[in-house]
């Protein structure tokens, strides 16, 4: 597979100042590969005017040599999607570093949305302190509907028995602040009585299906040591079922009751359970990584919708994932793209790029699902047969 076939490749610069250390790290997403050039033309003086404003010179290189070709060949070595760029930016009155909170300010600017929407290009803005404290391996933690999977499983349901109208009328309540996310979901779950339990095996061969990348996402963070779950809105039984078909660590969603017969859905929440909404989310968030000793700044949140704001901003890097606007607008960080693989990226350039003494560090163009091909490769115990997954193990 080549590089523009597989549509998650890197360009990266890592080469920070002699004089200043960067203080933030940018990444440029394109909806399409550019070349050398056009990253150049591109970010060229787009941000002279931001008052403090440092980069070093950015560009990309040729992986014909057999130092950086260790991922395996790249059919289109100067090309890329993703951007990089390290840099130094003025800190709000009284750090030493920008915060997330300033990197959030300064992707919202006026300046930086006019760029994206001329560009046709989305910006990830990160504190280079946290950036690197993603080489550690940590805790990630996803929203189900909408995120790793592409539906919303109570439209899904509803729409099954006929009653997609009376749910969608409570998801607009909702959207209106009429209700709150425990009144919604109590509200649409009564309309679900009566539906058949056997809807989930249903739902599984002939409706569910997983968002792209996110297979290869979760291989990939497996691989480097990371604990996943997925805390959702949702229902266990499909929650449980993504869990296992990924190969994530933890589950958490609703509990449906049953009826006495066994046969059908009650129209309740099984009583006694907690409905898994927004501040449900961050308290499990924070406790799994109590529970795994994993500093909080070592985790992420990913998410769509209202409901995850709170663990986004609890996490120590929250991202929105083709959220709807206003989540966007308040979530610590966006991500607009077809693919989850590309949320690998906002990590930390040491998943994607060599750090080996003998391969400087610089900008670098990445075939990911080679990537994961061989993460998964070292994974299976062949390590020894194969030399660049000895490279990788010192790696990660």
């Amino acid at each position: 597979m080549s590089v523009a076939e597989n549509g998650v490749e890197v360009l990266t610069r890592v080469k920070s100042s002699p004089r200043e250390a960067p203080n933030v790290v940018v990444l440029i997403f394109s909806k399409v590969q550019r070349d050398r050039e056009d990253w150049m033309s591109l970010t060229k003086g787009i941000f002279e005017t931001i008052d403090g404003w440092a980069t070093d010179a950015t560009g990309v290189v040729d992986l014909a040599d057999s130092e950086a070709d260790y991922l395996g060949p790249a059919s289109s070595a100067d090309k890329g999607k993703v951007y990089g760029i390290q840099a130094r930016i003025p800190a709000s009155t009284g750090r030493d570093a920008p915060s997330l909170e300033d990197c959030q300010k300064l992707r919202d600017s006026i300046d930086i949305s006019a760029f994206e929407k001329a560009a046709s290009v989305e910006l990830m803005f990160q504190p280079f302190d946290l950036y690197l404290s993603h080489r550690i391996p940590g805790l990630a933690v996803f929203d189900m509907d909408s995120t790793l999977i592409q539906q919303e499983v109570i439209d899904e349901l509803a729409r099954s028995v006929g009653r997609y109208e009376l749910v969608a009328a409570v998801t607009e309540a909702a959207m209106r602040g009429e209700l709150d996310f425990e009144e919604s979901l109590r509200a649409r779950v009564a309309h679900l009585k009566g539906v058949p339990t056997d809807i989930w095996e249903h739902l599984k061969a002939n409706v569910i299906t997983f968002t792209p990348g996110a297979r290869e996402l979760i291989k990939v963070l497996k691989s480097l040591g990371w604990k996943t779950a997925v805390l959702s809105g949702g229902f266990t039984p499909l929650a449980y079922w993504v869990k296992d078909t990924l190969g994530l660590d933890y589950a958490f969603a609703n509990q449906l009751s049953i009826d006495t017969a066994g046969s059908a859905l009650s129209g309740e929440v099984l009583p006694g359970t907690s409905i898994v909404g927004a501040s449900v989310k961050k308290d499990l968030l924070l406790k799994l990584a109590e529970d795994e000793n994993i500093s909080i700044t070592h985790t992420i949140a990913v998410g769509d919708g209202s409901n995850d704001l709170l663990m986004m901003h609890a996490a120590g890097l929250g991202i929105a994932f083709n959220a709807k606007p206003k989540v966007q607008e308040a979530a610590p960080a966006r991500l607009n793209s077809p693919t989850l693989l590309d949320i690998i990226v906002g990590l930390c350039e040491q998943y994607i790029t060599p750090s080996s003494p003998a391969v400087p560090k610089r900008p670098f163009v990445v075939n990911m699902s080679d990537l994961v091909a061989r993460l998964h490769i070292c994974n299976k115990g062949m390590i020894n047969h194969d030399p660049v997954c000895s490279e990788q193990n010192e790696l990660f």
